[in-house]
C-alpha cells in the first residue's frame, strides 16, 4: 500500500505520515522544505504545492497511490484588507486548488483501479467564518470539493472526506496573539486545544478503517467549540 501526504514534514502532517508508516503504507512526504529527519521509512519529496505543475510532476514519478492526505496549508495573520492579489493567489493555490486538482486527477486514476482514499484537511475556519478571510474560503472549497468528489467517484470506489479541527497546538499556533488563544481555549469543553495526535489518529482513520459509507463527510475536531 502506499500513501502521499502532501505538508508532511512536520506539525499535523509528519504525525499522520508516522502513524500511516506504522499501519504497512509505504509513505511520501511532498513539502517545500523536506524532512530535517525523516522517521524510518518515510520518503521524502521536493514539491511547491503552490504549482499545480510542479506538485504532479513528482506525484507521477510516485506512481499509484491508495491513498492521498491533502494536509498542507497555511494561515496568515492578514485582515481582509491587508490582502493584496498576490497573497490571495497564494493562500488559494496552496490550501484548496492544487489540492483540488490533484485529489480529482487521483481520484479518476483510484477509480480506474477499484478505489482509494483521500483526506483533506479542512478546518472549524471553513465552517464559522476567520478573521483570516481567505484563509476560511480556502477551507470552507477544500471540504466542499471532497463531497463532490465523493459524489463523483464514490461508486467506483473512492472515499473522500475532510476534517476540520479547531485550535490545534502546532507551530501555526504561534502566530495567534496570547489574548485571543485563551479566549478559544476557554470555549471549549475541556479548556484545552486538540491536539496534533488526535488529528493525525483521525485522519489515518479516515484514509484507512472507516467504513467506506462514511463518504463526503466532514469529521469535527473542535473540543465543543462548534456543535453541528
Amino acid at each position: 500500500m502506499k500513501a502521499i501526504v502532501t505538508g508532511g514534514n512536520r506539525g499535523i502532517g509528519f504525525e499522520i505520515s508516522k502513524k500511516l508508516l506504522a499501519r504497512g503504507f509505504e509513505v511520501h512526504v511532498l513539502s517545500r522544505s523536506g524532512i530535517d529527519s525523516p522517521a524510518d521509512g518515510v520518503i521524502s519529496w521536493t514539491a511547491d504545492i503552490s504549482d499545480y505543475e510542479q506538485t504532479t510532476q513528482v506525484v507521477d514519478k510516485i506512481g499509484h497511490a491508495d491513498v492521498l492526505i491533502n494536509n498542507a496549508g497555511i494561515m496568515n495573520t492578514k485582515t481582509a484588507s491587508d490582502y493584496c492579489q498576490d497573497d490571495i493567489h497564494h493562500i488559494l493555490n496552496v490550501n484548496l486548488v492544487t489540492s483540488v486538482r490533484l485529489s480529482i486527477r487521483m481520484a479518476e486514476k483510484m477509480a480506474s483501479i477499484g478505489g482509494g482514499r483521500i483526506v483533506s484537511m479542512g478546518s472549524i475556519a471553513g465552517e464559522i467564518g476567520h478573521p483570516d478571510i481567505w484563509y476560511g474560503i480556502s477551507k470552507a472549497g477544500i471540504m466542499n470539493a471532497m463531497r463532490s468528489i465523493a459524489r463523483t467517484f464514490g461508486p467506483t470506489g473512492v472515499v473522500a472526506n475532510s476534517v476540520a479541527p479547531g485550535p490545534v497546538d502546532t507551530d501555526m499556533m504561534k502566530n495567534i496573539p496570547q489574548d485571543r488563544k485563551e479566549r478559544l481555549k476557554t470555549a471549549t469543553i475541556t479548556q484545552r486545544f486538540c491536539s496534533v495526535a488526535e488529528v493525525a489518529e483521525t485522519v489515518c482513520w479516515l484514509a484507512t478503517d472507516a467504513p467506506a459509507s462514511i463518504n463526503g463527510e466532514v469529521i469535527d475536531l473542535n473540543n465543543g467549540t462548534n456543535y453541528r
